[in-house]
Order: C-alpha cells, then sequence, then structure tokens
C-alpha cells in the first residue's frame, strides 16, 4: 500500500495565503504609515503657525528700538527743513524791505497795533513812527507773511507775539528821505556769541529783522533789547540759541537807492 507524504509546498499557492504571510510580515500597513506621517506633520504645522510670548516680544522690543532710531533723524530734518525756511523768508523781508525803500525813499516804521481786529494790525504806524518799543514787522503793509515758521496766528489782543517777525528799523531811515548823506542814529549793533561785533561803525544796521527760533523765544543777547542799547545777537545754533537775525546795512541800502535812481 502506498505510503502517503506531505507534499511540498507548492509555488503556485493561491493568493489569499501570499496576502496574509505579507501581512504578518512585512511590518505596519501604508493605512498606518501615512497615519503617522499625518499626524507628525500636523505637529510641525501645529509648531511653525504661531509665535511663542518670547518671540512675539523679542519681534516687539526690535520694532520699538528700529522706529526709535528713526524718530531723531526724522525730527532733525524737520528742524532744519524749518531754519531753512527761515532763511528764505528773511531774505524776501530784505528784498521787500530794500524795494520799499526804493519807492518811498524811506523804510516803513514798525507796527506796534496789538488788536488783530483793528485796521492798523499789520500795517505800519503812521508817522512819527514808534521807536520806544521794539515793533513787528509790518507784513500786510510789504505783503509777507507775519510769522516765521513756528509762529502762530493771534486771535485775541491777550495772545502772545511768538513766532511774529521782530522788526526794529533806525530813526534816522524811518522818519525822513534817505540820502547818501543820512547817517545812523539809533547805534544798532549786531554781535557774535563770543561777543565780538559784526557791524561796524561804517556798516551800522539801519533795520533788524529777528525771528525767535523753534523754542519761540528771544535767546541770548536779543533777550533783553532796549531802546537804550539795541544790541542784538546772531549766529549759528547752539544748545541755548536757536534765534535767525537778519539786517540791512547803511551801505548796501545806499547802493541800492542810488542803482535805482533815488539818490
Amino acid at each position: 500500500m502506498p505510503v502517503l507524504t506531505p507534499s511540498p509546498r507548492s509555488p503556485h499557492a493561491p493568493a489569499s495565503a501570499r496576502h496574509r504571510l505579507a501581512t504578518r510580515h512585512d511590518g505596519p500597513t501604508r493605512a498606518q504609515a501615512a497615519g503617522h506621517a499625518d499626524g507628525r506633520g500636523h505637529a510641525l504645522l501645529s509648531r511653525a503657525g504661531g509665535f511663542t510670548l518670547v518671540e512675539l516680544a523679542m519681534v516687539l522690543v526690535i520694532l520699538a528700538l528700529l522706529g526709535g532710531s528713526l524718530v531723531v533723524p526724522l525730527a532733525s530734518r524737520i528742524e532744519a527743513r524749518d531754519r531753512q525756511a527761515a532763511l528764505e523768508r528773511l531774505r524776501d523781508i530784505q528784498h521787500a524791505l530794500t524795494g520799499f525803500a526804493i519807492i518811498h525813499g524811506r523804510l516803513p516804521c514798525p507796527s506796534t497795533e496789538a488788536d488783530p481786529a483793528a485796521p492798523g494790525y499789520g500795517v505800519e504806524d503812521p508817522a512819527p513812527c514808534n521807536f520806544a518799543v521794539e515793533g513787528r514787522l509790518p507784513w500786510r503793509t510789504l505783503a509777507l507773511p507775519a510769522t516765521d515758521p513756528w509762529g502762530r496766528t493771534r486771535q485775541r489782543c491777550e495772545d502772545d507775539w511768538a513766532g511774529h517777525w521782530r522788526y526794529r528799523v533806525d530813526p534816522a531811515f524811518a522818519s525822513a528821505a534817505i540820502d547818501a548823506a543820512t547817517t545812523p542814529a539809533g547805534n544798532l549793533q549786531i554781535r557774535s556769541h563770543d561777543g565780538s561785533r559784526i557791524t561796524t561803525t561804517d556798516s551800522q544796521a539801519v533795520a533788524v529783522i529777528h525771528s525767535s527760533g523753534a523754542n519761540r523765544q528771544a535767546d541770548g543777547l536779543n533777550a533783553s533789547v532796549t531802546p537804550g542799547a539795541p544790541t542784538y545777537q546772531a549766529g549759528e545754533a547752539t544748545a541755548d540759541f536757536d534765534d535767525l537775525l537778519a539786517w540791512i546795512g547803511r551801505p548796501l541800502l545806499i547802493a541800492r537807492l542810488a542803482q535805482a535812481g533815488r539818490l
């Protein structure tokens, strides 16, 4: 009788058997691998999706430092722009005063009217000029702005004059017609920061125009000018001086009047 022996495993085993063997020995399924990768991706996205409080604080500190570093240069540029505008207006005032002298044969009187509602506000005082106080530039008479770049429009008599152009004129050049022999009588003097004289006896100022600068108050010698000692201070801006000053000297004014045929 023939002996029955187990037959060797056929290479052509059913597909279901091979699938079961692969499932047991090939590690995680594709679905498991995909799930693992998906979880790790969510973790990375969650990590990259926002800032921690420490990181946010560092960003704010950096932005504050950058903003602070821009404030000072911006303020300096604004101040330089305003000073340049004031200097340009002072040149316009010098030209306007010279033109007035060519037309009228004299320089205008200061304006001392304090009431903004008065008809004479901003207009030169009628003759005789008031030389007892430092007046304001008669801006309406000269068709010029009333203030420097830092000034404010006055609404009432009680309002301050900060920012309005200050103006002083030599009496001999505003009270009567100017001729080649007219000499200064008001002794207007301009000095530098160290006290040295900028104007001399031969080139005395016959008119002074003064801006109080960004601090809107007279500095240095300009804070104590009186009719008896009309000495002004001019020079570059310093920590405690930011006034701007312009003046008309006698030789220049006489020359302009001669060129215009007024002498």
